[in-house]
This record gives C-alpha cells, sequence and structure tokens, in this order.
C-alpha cells in the first residue's frame, strides 16, 4: 500500500460490469492471499441475470461484463477504496489497469452511466467526459435501435435443468471440444461453466483427477434467534464456516487464478453414473502483467504453475500437489492419463502440497531409464521377447509393459489358449528386426509356486520395431493389443505402468470391438504338432523318413537350436517337430554336466561360438529343408537354407556358413562327393583351415588323417542281401472311380486325424457362407451330402447360373456337386497339409476300364470286395513322379498314380488274384519285360489267369479275349472288347 492508499492486487473475478475481485500478492506458507470486492465508483451498469434463471438480463449487461472480463480479467491493477456504503457493506473505488482508469473505459464504450449522490469518484470529471463522448457516439446504452439493444440480452436457463447425456450425444459425443467461460469454481476440480456459444450453464467435474473437497457450509442462523445479524461475506469467512480438506483452499485459488472467468478449451471425456459431466479443461496462457505507472512492469503472482502457453488445469494442480489421480475417472480419458501420472509421481517425489509427508511405500517395482537399439534374437511369448544389444553384444529379455498375453506350455500344463497363435505372430513380424527399446520398469515375481520365497527380476519395456523403407515405426505392444493377442493390465494407482498406456488401451477397445484373438469369444483352431524330436522318438520318426524324402524340399521353422549344428524344426505342412542337422558337418560339442550317473563332459573348445552363430542365424526363422536320410537316434540329415527375414535379404546355407567361420568340420567318414554341397564344403573347409580360423588355428597340414566320428548316417535303398524293397503301408479304400483307378487313405497317417479336429474345431456351419467367387482351381472345404459333414475339396468347376461347384474332395478321392451355400473358405493351416487321398491302380493285372466290355462288373466286383472299409496291406511297386500330369495341380497328381498290390492281412488273399480267379483281369505279356522280379511276380500269377480261362469266367467267356502281344504294337487295331489302356 501507498501513503495516498493506493493498493496493487491481481483481478481473480469480473462479477459484473463495474464489479471486480482483486487478490493480494501470495505470501510463501500463507495459503490464499486476501481478496477485495471492489465496485467502480459513480458508475452503474445494467444487472445481470440470476444463474438459477429466475430473472433476465437487463439489455447490454452481459457486454458490459465481457468487455470488462476480457480487459482485466488476471491483469495486476492498483486500486483504491473512494467510499464505502455501510447499508450494503459495498466498497467503491478506482482501478487503474497500467495508465487506463477502468471505470472511465467502461462508460466511454458505453456499458455504463454516470450516477450522481453525496459520495463521487475523484474522477468524476473525466467519467462524465466519458458518458458525454457515448452518448455522442450512440453506442450501447445510448443507441437508438431497440431491436439491437433487445439483442444483447442472452438466454438464460438453470443449470439444474442441464441433461448432461444430452448435451453430450448432441455435440459428437466423447472427445468432442467445446469452447466455455467459467462462471465459479466450486472446488479445485468443479467448475460451472457458460457453454458457449449457447450460453448454457453447465457443472463440469475434471477428468482424471481430484481435488480436496471445500466441504459443506455450515447452515445460517434463523432470524430472530440470537446472532442472527448477518456479517460480512468474505471468502475468509466463507472459509471458517465451512468443514474444508487440507489444501482445498489452495486447490481452489489456483484453479480460480487460471480458470476463473476465462474462455477455456473443454475436452469432453463421458459421464459417470451419476450422470455428472467430466471433462478436460484446457486454460489460457497466463496474460501478460500491464506496465503500472511510473513503473516497470510487473511480473505475474506466482500461482502455483503458471505457463506460457495453453496448459490441462488437471496437471497444473496435481503439480502443485493439489490433486491426486483416480484411476476410475483416468478410464475415461481420450489422452494424456499417463503424463497425470508421471507429474503426481513427481510431485510425491517433491513433497508438495498434499503429499508432503507422503511416504514412498514398499515396492516390488523400480523404475527404469535406459533405452538401447538391438535385434529380436527370439520370441518367448506374445509379451516377451530376447533382444540382443547392438552396443554390447548381450541378449536381454525383455517383458512388453503393462501387457498379459496367455502363457505358453510347460511340463506340467498345456499352453494356454491363442498363446501359440500370439507368438507366431510376433515370430513373423520381429523375429530377426532391428529395434528400439526404452525400459521402463522391474518388477520382482515369484518363481513356481511351491512357496519357497524365491524370486526374480523381469525387467519391462517399451519396443518399437525400427522402419524400414517405406514403412512407418510401429510399437510393438499396440500391435499386439490391437490384434487380440494380450490384454491390458489394470495397474494399481501406485503401479508403475507403460509409457503409451492410453494407446494400448485404445488398441485393446479396437480388438474387442473386432472381436479378434481373445476378444472372439471362441476357442482357437487346435495347433496339434506330433513332436517326434524328443528322446526315445527314433522308432516314430522313421515312420516319417519316406514321406519326407518324397516331399523334396518343405518349408519349416526353426524352433530350437540344440548345439551348433543340431536344429529343432517344425515343418508345419507335415504337422511335425523334428531334429535335423546338416548332412557330413559336426560342430564342436557342448559341455555336459554330470547326471544319471554318468561322468560330467568337457566342452571342447569354440563350442559356445558356434552355438551363438547359429543361433543368431536360425532360431525361429524360416527355412528350407531337404532329407536325404536319417541316423540311428533320430536326427534326419539332408541340407538346410534359412530364409531372409523382414523385406529381402540373402538366403543362407547353415553349413556352408559354419564351415567358411570355421566353426564345423567334415565327418572324417563322409566322401564328400555323397553330399549335395559336397565340394564346395570340401573348399570352405580348406579355406577355413588355410586362414587358421577357430577350431583350426592350431591346424598343420600333418594333422590331416581319417578320424572315428561318433555320429554317422546310415544309408537308404536295397538291402544288405540284395534283394529289392517296397514301401509297405496299412490302407483303407475311399473311393473306386473304375477298376484301373482307386483311392486309398492311410489311417495311421497322424496329419489324417490332425485335419478332421480342425474341421470340426472351426464350426463352420455358424460361419458366412462365401459369395460365389470362387474359380476352379481354388481351395475350399465342402459339405458332403450323405453325412452333412465339412471335408477339404479343391473346385474343379464353377457354374454361376446354378449357384454350384463341381469340387473334388482331395482326402478320399470322390467327386459331388455342391450347392454354394454349402462351400466355405479353406484356412491356411488346411490349405497347407497335402491332400490324404493316394490314386492307385493294380499292379501286374490289366482290368478292363472305361466302356470296354466287363468294365462295369469289374468296378462292381471292387465294390463288393472292398465296400468293407477293412484295412489292408498295401505295396507300392512303382509310383509315377508326383505332379507329372498337364493338370499338374490337381490334388489327385499330388502323390503321383501308385501302381500297387492289395492284400487282406486276416487271409492274406491278393486282390488280383480275386480278380483274376472271377476273371475280371488278365495278365500281360512278358516277352518284353526286362525286369526279372516283375516277370516272376506276372509269372507266379499265370495259375490264376488259367483257371479262370478253363472255367470261362468275365472276359474269358467266349474264349481268349485277344493276343496280348498283338495290342502292344504300335497303330496294331484292338482285338475284340480289348484295346490299348
Amino acid at each position: 500500500a501507498s501513503a495516498a492508499g493506493w493498493l496493487r492486487g491481481t483481478v481473480k473475478e469480473v462479477v459484473s460490469g463495474d464489479t471486480l475481485v482483486i487478490v493480494g500478492a501470495v505470501r510463501p506458507g500463507a495459503g490464499p492471499p486476501p481478496e477485495k470486492r471492489l465496485t467502480l465508483s459513480s458508475i452503474m451498469t445494467p444487472k445481470l441475470g440470476k444463474r438459477d434463471g429466475s430473472s433476465r438480463d437487463e439489455p447490454h449487461a452481459w457486454p458490459a461484463r465481457e468487455f470488462l472480463r476480457t480487459k482485466a480479467i488476471g491483469q495486476t491493477v492498483v486500486f483504491k477504496v473512494d467510499y464505502t456504503v455501510d447499508v450494503i457493506t459495498r466498497d467503491f473505488g478506482s482501478v487503474f489497469l497500467g495508465q487506463e482508469n477502468l471505470g472511465v473505459s467502461v462508460v466511454k464504450a458505453g456499458y455504463a452511466k454516470v450516477r450522481g449522490g453525496d459520495k463521487q469518484s475523484p474522477y468524476i470529471e473525466d467519467l462524465k467526459k466519458a458518458e458525454l463522448e457515448a452518448q455522442v457516439a450512440g453506442v450501447a446504452l445510448w443507441s437508438k435501435d431497440s431491436e439491437a439493444s433487445l439483442a444483447t440480452v442472452r438466454p438464460v436457463s438453470s443449470a439444474e435443468g442441464f441433461n448432461a447425456v444430452a448435451y453430450l450425444a448432441s455435440v459428437g459425443g466423447k472427445g468432442t471440444v467445446v469452447s466455455a467461460i467459467v462462471d465459479q469454481v466450486v472446488n479445485g476440480g468443479h467448475l460451472r461453466l457458460t457453454l458457449l456459444p449457447t450460453n448454457q450453464p453447465a457443472t463440469v467435474v475434471l477428468c482424471g483427477v481430484q481435488a480436496p473437497s471445500m466441504g459443506r457450509r455450515a447452515a445460517a442462523p434463523v432470524d430472530g434467534e440470537e446472532g442472527s445479524t448477518p456479517a460480512p461475506i468474505s471468502a475468509a469467512s466463507i472459509a471458517a464456516q465451512s468443514n474444508s480438506e487440507p489444501f482445498a483452499r489452495e486447490a481452489k485459488y489456483l484453479t480460480e487464478m487460471r480458470a476463473l472467468n476465462r474462455e477455456v478449451r473443454v475436452v469432453l471425456e463421458g459421464i459417470d453414473k451419476y450422470e455428472n459431466l467430466f471433462a478436460t479443461v484446457f486454460v489460457p496462457p497466463a496474460p501478460v502483467p500491464v506496465a503500472l505507472p511510473g513503473q516497470p512492469a510487473a511480473s505475474t503472482p506466482a500461482t502455483n504453475g503458471h505457463a506460457t502457453e495453453e496448459d490441462s488445469l488437471a496437471e497444473l494442480l496435481s503439480k502443485a500437489g493439489y490433486a491426486k489421480c483416480v484411476e476410475w475417472s483416468m478410464g475415461m480419458m481420450t489422452s494424456g492419463a499417463q503424463k497425470l501420472r508421471e507429474i503426481e509421481r513427481q510431485a510425491k517425489l517433491d513433497h508438495k502440497g498434499m503429499w508432503a509427508n507422503w511416504v514412498a511405500p514398499v515396492s516390488n517395482q523400480t523404475k527404469l531409464s535406459d533405452t538401447f537399439t538391438g535385434k529380436v534374437s527370439e520370441i518367448v511369448s506374445g509379451d516377451c521377447l530376447v533382444i540382443k544389444d547392438t552396443t554390447s553384444g548381450v541378449e536381454r529379455r525383455v517383458q512388453l509393459s503393462s501387457l498379459r498375453a496367455p502363457r505358453m506350455g510347460a511340463r506340467d500344463r498345456a499352453a494356454d489358449p491363442w498363446a501359440t497363435d500370439a507368438k507366431e505372430f510376433l515370430r513373423k513380424k520381429l523375429i530377426g528386426r532391428e529395434v528400439e527399446v526404452k525400459m521402463e520398469y522391474t518388477r520382482k515375481v515369484p518363481v513356481g509356486g511351491d512357496g519357497s520365497g524365491e524370486e526374480r527380476v523381469l525387467a519391462f519395456g517399451n519396443v518399437e520395431m525400427t522402419p524400414e523403407k517405406g514403412e512407418e515405426k510401429i510399437n510393438v505392444g499396440e500391435m499386439v493389443v490391437a490384434r487380440g493377442y494380450a490384454s491390458v493390465i489394470k495397474h494399481r494407482s501406485d503401479e508403475e505402468r507403460s509409457g503409451v498406456y492410453e494407446q494400448l488401451l485404445e488398441c485393446e477397445a479396437l480388438g474387442r470391438s473386432a472381436k479378434r484373438g481373445l476378444h472372439s469369444g471362441k476357442e482357437p483352431a487346435a495347433n496339434r504338432i506330433n513332436d517326434v524330436s524328443l528322446p526315445g522318438s527314433a522308432q516314430k520318426a522313421k515312420q516319417y523318413l519316406p514321406f519326407f524324402q518324397r516331399s523334396g524340399k518343405m518349408q519349416g521353422v526353426v524352433e530350437y537350436v540344440l548345439s551348433g549344428h543340431r536344429l529343432k524344426v517344425t515343418i508345419p505342412k507335415e504337422g511335425t517337430t523334428i531334429v535335423f542337422a546338416p548332412s557330413g558337418i559336426k560342430t564342436p560339442s557342448r559341455a555336459q554336466p554330470a547326471s544319471h550317473g554318468k561322468p560330467a563332459v568337457q566342452g571342447e573348445p569354440f563350442a559356445d561360438d558356434a552355438l551363438a552363430m547359429t543361433r543368431d542365424m536360425a532360431l525361429q526363422r524360416d527355412c528350407e529343408v531337404f532329407v536325404e536320410t536319417m541316423d540311428r537316434g533320430g536326427t534326419f540329415l539332408g541340407s538346410i537354407t534359412i530364409l531372409p527375414s523382414g523385406q529381402g535379404g540373402p538366403r543362407v546355407n547353415l553349413a556352408m556358413v559354419l564351415m567358411k567361420a570355421g566353426l564345423a568340420r567334415l565327418q572324417p567318414t563322409i566322401d564328400p562327393s555323397r553330399l549335395t554341397d559336397g565340394s564346395a564344403l570340401l573348399d570352405a573347409q580348406s579355406a577355413a583351415k588355410a586362414a587358421r580360423a577357430k577350431i583350426w588355428q592350431n591346424w598343420t597340414p600333418e594333422m590331416d588323417k581319417v578320424e572315428n566320428d561318433e555320429e554317422g548316417e546310415e544309408g537308404a535303398g536295397v538291402s544288405s542281401s540284395g534283394q529289392r524293397q517296397y514301401e509297405v503301408m496299412d490302407v483303407v479304400v475311399t473311393e473306386i472311380v473304375e477298376a484301373t483307378e482307386f483311392y486309398v487313405q492311410r489311417p495311421s497317417e497322424p496329419r489324417v486325424q490332425w485335419v478332421m479336429e480342425q474341421l470340426q474345431a472351426v464350426a463352420l456351419a455358424e460361419g458366412p457362407a462365401i459369395p460365389p467367387e470362387l474359380k476352379p482351381g481354388q481351395l475350399c472345404v465342402a459339405q458332403y451330402s450323405l453325412d452333412k459333414q465339412w471335408y477339404r475339396a479343391y473346385v474343379e468347376k464353377a457354374m454361376p447360373l446354378a449357384n454350384q461347384y463341381e469340387v473334388y474332395f482331395m482326402d478320399f478321392g470322390n467327386r459331388e456337386r455342391v450347392a454354394e451355400k454349402s462351400v466355405r473358405i479353406m484356412d491356411a493351416a488346411l490349405a497347407a497339409v497335402p491332400p490324404q487321398a493316394i490314386q492307385c491302380e493294380l499292379a501286374y493285372v490289366k482290368v478292363p476300364s472305361g466302356s470296354q466290355e466287363h468294365a462295369a462288373d469289374a468296378r462292381s466286383m471292387l465294390s463288393q470286395v472292398l465296400s468293407g472299409g477293412q484295412v489292408l496291406t498295401c505295396t507300392v511297386i512303382s509310383r509315377e513322379k508326383a505332379g507329372a500330369k498337364d493338370n499338374a495341380k490337381h490334388p489327385r497328381w499330388a502323390h503321383g498314380k501308385c501302381k500297387v498290390t492289395l492284400t487282406d492281412p486276416s487271409n492274406q488273399a491278393d486282390l488280383a488274384v480275386e480278380l483274376l480267379c472271377a476273371g475280371m483281369a488278365r495278365l500281360p505279356s512278358v516277352k518284353r519285360i526286362r525286369d526279372p522280379v516283375t516277370r516272376a511276380a506276372i509269372t507266379a500269377l499265370v495259375p490264376h489267369q488259367d483257371e479262370a480261362h478253363e472255367a470261362r469266367r468275365g472276359i474269358f467267356q467266349f474264349g481268349d479275349p485277344g493276343d496280348s502281344e498283338d495290342e502292344e504294337q504300335a497303330g496294331a487295331r484292338p482285338a475284340a472288347a480289348w484295346g490299348k489302356k
């Protein structure tokens, strides 16, 4: 205060066009400063209507208030009380904003009239002069346009009639941004607003935080009672009569100084169960103070967190320690929740406001802040990665922050639903990719469930994929959650969480609305894999050897690296997991601990280097394997090529890379000429020796000698006795097209049962029918008319006019015309399994077919003999090359047509003998057959043909049907009912 009675303060509120509330300077530790309600002396402005809508504004009342509000709110002013009217306990005075007299400015703008009376403003002459100028200009109150004056009256409605639900829906719902003017601050987080441009009163609660309550005001004394004389109302008297919570006054003061009478931006967040409207309120920047007369520009009074840019009011309260985060309310926020948590955490650490006596609780978490760049080397589960640090070369196990994916299986339990799908999704996206990792926190978790008290520390972080050409940076956690392969953890308020927690919640909502993965409400398709890589599975694995040898190059995935040269590989097409090793090479053996009475084995030099190199190149990568043979231990041998990951890259021959690096050597007992890349491998080994690389660092030419090796390979082909070996299998005949074409299926084949289980699990009958857009050559799933079951099929012909398809059931060999509604899209996993129906014809005999005489009788006999579905012993005599026909893509040629013999194991009856005895088949001439084995087999069948010939059965009813030699001569005319097949 000055000697002349002038005071300095900040305009906190503009009540009307002529009344302000001015507060003094903040004093540390003294709480909110004193305030003065002051009416501009000697002027009178129109009256505003009441908030409850019981009275309306007088003309120009609202513009007058807005004029003074926009000019003075938040500004530092000097003021002086000119006089006091005791009857109404009101102070009247003069207020200067810099050099400007606010009273004169209001009068000059035409929003006030000069009043007379005994008590006058010291600046009455200036006021009268300003009034005269306003009259001459005809502005505002002095305007002669009555309609314009009535237009300044705003429609005022009661806030009690405000319907928050209807309003939120009318403006566009959650996330909509509206403008408003703050009329009253109930407490730090509770505001009464005038919504623009409708001027609708509304009450808004800050979203995400809770400020201390001001409590309820004590009841006023009843008229006539002692002490009923009303005392002057002030902020101090109100605070004294209320039961406010600690720091409630400070929180309210902060909100008033930053928001009261300001035009704010309101982001509508939602409505609670009591229909309270929650929003995020952004306040404008603090105004730049105007210079006072004869003094430099004054600084803005300290208001606990003023900013020079638009700020969130909730953040300002949290930073000052005047509000706490509320999880259920933060769940409504579209953005900014994580920032509020960080601000609150810092306020706690700084012991600000309500956190002055805060003591950090005992926690099993520790905050981290380090970042690094690395390459994903392994996917442990849908929420856990192993990443190799580019700088240090150390592999770090990172859990994705705030996520929980289904658990993978263990020895004592099966994998959770969708666990395998989540892991495979990440493997395809991330393995071998460069990523950026920001570690965020650690958490201690108990080891096992035995209550031993042992704990291990898990490190949680935020992982982002380093963009390649044409890509954008992608957050791995968001990607997994959006696909429905993980859920977001609902943290307690004091728990650490992901830095992108809000985005994770949005992605989870997206996955839930799309019904993906965990949110689909369906069980995933069963992932049945026959694991023949386990110890003791050599005999089981051997059953797959002929299939792998015929399949040629197969696509697989390296599941695990057992040693530098032994891998566990899953072949999805075959539904099998095997142990595989490149033929002819060996890496140094790893150390083995003592177990089961066996002594410990010391590791060879560079064994760990070979393992690390193979892990880095091959672990969980797609690969291409070619099986040549199998050793005694059940390890398949051949060649393996690691396919590139990401966008392009070279194909890597694992054996060649290990040899060049000096981490593998050729088996001494193996002739390199027997290997597919034998000469190249020999050259690579020679180069590594010359370079003295790794295992060859002490090599000298004198050391080359033949060494015995523990791992050997078994040959394949003819037996040791020199006899020819044929493939023998148990089969069931599934379809007979004609006597020269029938289809068999192996009932013991694991993939047959797997396919049937997949078809049942998919629940195809509930899915939508696919539109009639299938084309010949496409795979599908079709419903068979007889049993109404679904089977894999191949579209042979599309008939759009009839809304039908002609399909071939690829696991059984039969055909059918099905309606469009009975066809569905085939899942990719089902399509990867090869057809299970094998096309066959009988070896050594010729059977009538097509339009030939007795063809129908021969087919009928076959149907009668084979209709029981009994298991027969099938011996494959010869096989056409798979896909050798013109229509090579048709599933019927997937295995090549086989010439076979069928024998009933119960009585050793041969089907060819049955046909010959019935006169439904005949033998070819042996004159031109050079193969002694085939000649011997045909000769052994001659007595059965002679029996039918003598009895005049079937085709021998009228004697000899023709000369076998004649039909084999080029250009010869067919004899009687027979022609060349």
